[in-house]
């Protein structure tokens, strides 16, 4: 129950961010005066023409996404670790108390803090397997299950080799002898 609740307040976060990111992507660049540099650098260095715009509205368009996913609760690890790598660069950014002073300072200390705890909350939102084994846990045990099924099967088939081993010398020692010399002739 508790999922069902935490998972669409945390993804309603990025899925407002990111609507704002594409309609007005401009503003969002603007907000972030450290990311302008390093957005155009990217942009810069792609193989296709792009634009700070262009990959601000593109991640827009991922955390509109991958908030909806997690809010929707599919895939939701998958979705809130996607939002984790995107929130992780604006949680700095957003928030450069270093090169400000008094109540500034304070209110960009008090922002760092607000998205480190939704950051903190994307990231146990990706490690949390919904009391469902983690997939390591699963590899483990059918490793170990699979290993140990095939030295049953083994110990299985060197008995059942035994035993038709010893009915097979039983049915020999049974048969008349001219039956057992070309019986003999056969194997041979």
């Amino acid at each position: 129950m508790l999922r069902r609740i935490a998972r669409p307040l945390l993804a309603s976060v990025f899925i407002v961010d990111g609507w704002r990111a594409v309609r007005h992507p401009s503003q969002e660049v603007e907000h972030l005066p450290q990311a302008h540099a390093g957005l155009s650098n990217l942009a810069d260095k792609a193989p296709v023409p792009l634009s700070a715009d262009l990959i601000v509205r593109a991640a827009g368009v991922t955390k509109i996404v991958a908030g909806s996913l997690l809010g929707l609760s599919v895939a939701p690890r998958a979705a809130a670790t996607v939002l984790a790598v995107l929130h992780l660069p604006t949680v700095v950014a957003a928030n450069p108390f270093w090169t400000s002073h008094g109540q500034e300072r304070r209110d960009q200390i008090l922002g760092l803090v607000r998205d480190s705890a939704v950051l903190g909350g994307l990231l146990l939102a990706a490690g949390d397997t919904a009391g469902k084994p983690s997939l390591a846990w699963r590899l483990d045990t059918a490793r170990a299950t699979s290993s140990k099924q095939a030295a049953t099967t083994a110990k299985h088939v060197r008995r059942t080799a035994k035993v038709a081993t010893i009915a097979a010398k039983q049915t020999v020692a049974r048969v008349p002898d001219k039956a057992k010399l070309a019986l003999h002739d056969l194997t041979n």
